[in-house]
């Protein structure tokens, strides 16, 4: 048996890569102020300065554990 599965199986675990919503202002507004990011999949991709790409990385992280914390909570 083979499973895939894709956005769904992220959305439904909370993690939303293509919204601009009101997780995604928390954690990465900044980047959509400078850079025009709008979604964690387009600044997944977007070629940044090197220390912009590592604070992506690092509040990517750190939003992905809020989001575990809070979908494991309820």
């Amino acid at each position: 048996m083979l499973i895939s599965a894709s956005n769904g199986l992220s959305i439904s675990e909370g993690y939303n890569i293509f919204a601009n919503n009101a997780a995604f202002q928390r954690y990465f507004g900044k980047f959509t102020q400078q850079y025009g990011i709008t979604s964690i999949l387009q600044g997944a991709q977007a070629l940044l300065p090197a220390p912009a790409h590592r604070e992506f990385i690092h509040q990517l992280h750190k939003y992905m554990i809020t989001m575990a914390v809070r979908s494991s909570s309820s």
